[in-house]
């Protein structure tokens, strides 16, 4: 114990204090309170180990150490030397890709980490290596993509994106979604669009925009919504783009850029002229109040109400009256309604253009076109309901009748169906043709077991018995009572092991027992 004069207690002002280094503590003296303990000693201590050598008391602990649950490393030196090969990893991705150098510090710090939680064991260092620089280029919003990263290791980009998903959610980072204007410069310099490049990124950005007002950026690649805004901006500022070069450069498939197109087709944006465009403000026009899949399964669920609500003759008919005539009937397909004089039925293309239009729109289409019909050079003549074209001597197309047959039609469809069925099913000698010869063909190949069922169920179709084997065990109650240990040995050895029995020395048994 050491006493200290420059400390004084604070419960009764002496400075009567003593230090105790062994234990870490400040004590008064005068009225016992502890003043300081677990004292963290700066000083470097050494021991005696058993051989008679001085050794270091506690262990060196490196910067980046992990707590008590991480990898015990041999030395340092291990350590270092695992930091050290995922740094040059990332530098070597970082120069195929022009990354800048402070990504690759942040992408180093989160390797650093992932080696402290023991991500890198089982794991190929250049994957994660990989993941850290793309999660550092996601925080800071860096234009590259996951594909990019697995171009420079020649892996599928699924492998990569495993490792991206479990490295976030083991160190808990939080990595925001993907922006896909921050992609559009890239791909608009990679197209060669000339002098019209800042137009057209100025245009795409903003119409980017939109269909993020949309709900069109939710749940969808970068890459398609970046590829639909450059084909439309590039045709606003009179750039002939085609759809599959930019699908080429954006790395995405041709058929989806012409899906977003479609989608980006039914907002209030679209319906802007070119010249408005860059001037209207995106965000005072109405928008679309939910997601393009949600209206599509609304729609899906309307229509099959209208379905369901309707009779199948008015269908049918309906169906029929929407099929081209022979005799040159203005009723045919939507590319049909359009006269040769160019006259406008005012019909919305949506209707129009449906790949499977309901009961009510053609019916719709069909009322149009009668209110249409004198425009058409067709006269419809009072009290009737046929389309007589102006100076033709064209048989009347009368709709009564056929309305009136049709249930013969559709009997007579239902009778066509019943006859196609009837031809599919086969007859018992037919059926038990096919199973001989199937038995045939795969005797070789079934197993034993299937072959004797099979020769079973054919020998009772030809009315033969066929003999099971009979397995009959005696009771305990078909054995006497035993007099002694050995007679008892004996019958359950009879029972139960009874090929044993038979080569057992009995006299030995009973000398045993007795």
């Amino acid at each position: 114990m050491q006493k200290t004069v420059d400390t004084c207690c604070k419960y009764c002002g002496s400075d009567q204090i003593e230090s105790c280094k062994q234990q870490g503590e400040l004590v008064c003296r005068n009225c016992g309170a502890v003043l300081q303990e677990n004292n963290v000693l700066e000083a470097v201590q050494y021991a005696e180990n058993p051989t008679g050598n001085s050794t270091l008391i506690g262990r060196f602990v490196p910067t980046g150490g992990g707590g008590m649950g991480s990898l015990k490393y041999s030395s340092s030196q291990t350590l270092d030397q695992l930091v050290k090969r995922g740094e040059q990893n990332i530098q070597r991705t970082a120069c195929h890709l022009n990354i800048s150098n402070e990504l690759v510090t942040k992408a180093t710090r989160i390797y650093s980490l992932a080696v402290q939680r023991n991500f890198t064991m089982g794991r190929n260092n250049k994957h994660v290596a990989c993941c850290c620089l793309y999660t550092a280029c996601r925080r800071f919003k860096a234009p590259y993509l996951l594909i990019d990263f697995a171009d420079v290791l020649q892996v599928p980009v699924k492998i990569i994106g495993q490792v991206f998903m479990k490295l976030v959610r083991m160190l808990h980072l939080e990595v925001p979604n993907v922006d896909p204007s921050i992609f559009f410069e890239r791909f608009a310099n990679e197209l060669q669009l000339k002098d019209k490049v800042d137009q057209i990124i100025t245009t795409g950005v903003r119409l980017i925009q939109a269909m993020r007002r949309d709900w069109l950026c939710t749940g969808r690649r970068p890459t398609g919504l970046c590829g639909a805004a450059l084909v439309v901006a590039a045709r606003i500022h009179g750039v002939p783009l085609n759809a599959e070069a930019v699908a080429s450069v954006v790395r995405i498939s041709h058929p989806t850029i012409m899906k977003r197109l479609s989608e980006f087709r039914g907002t209030s944006t679209a319906r802007l002229l070119t010249s408005e465009v860059d001037t209207v403000d995106i965000d005072k026009l109405p928008a679309n109040p939910y997601p393009p899949c949600m209206v599509t399964k609304m729609l899906a669920i309307e229509k099959g109400r209208r379905l369901g609500s309707e009779t199948g003759s008015t269908c049918s008919d309906n169906a029929r009256s929407s099929e081209p005539s022979g005799d040159g009937s203005p009723l045919g397909s939507p590319k049909q309604l359009v006269a040769p004089g160019q006259i406008d039925l005012k019909l919305p293309n949506e209707l129009l253009c449906s790949d499977a239009p309901t009961a009510s729109d053609i019916n719709r289409i069909a009322a149009t076109i009668m209110d249409a019909a004198p425009q058409l050079g067709w006269v419809v003549p009072k009290g009737s309901t046929e389309l007589v074209p102006v100076q033709s001597d064209s048989k009347d197309t009368s709709i009564a009748p056929v309305q009136s047959n049709a249930d013969g039609i559709l009997s007579s469809d239902d009778e066509e169906d019943e006859r196609e069925f009837s031809r599919m099913i086969l007859t018992p000698e037919e059926k038990e043709a096919k199973t001989l010869l199937w038995d045939e063909v795969t005797k070789d190949i079934m197993p034993e077991v299937w072959r004797r069922q099979a020769e079973r169920k054919r020998k009772e179709a030809l009315g033969k018995t066929v003999k099971k084997r009979k397995y009959c065990r005696k009771s305990y109650a078909d054995y006497p009572e035993a007099q002694n240990a050995a007679q008892s040995a004996r019958m359950a050895l009879e029972r139960h092991a009874k090929n044993f029995s038979n080569r057992m020395n009995q006299e030995f048994l009973d000398s045993i027992l007795a």
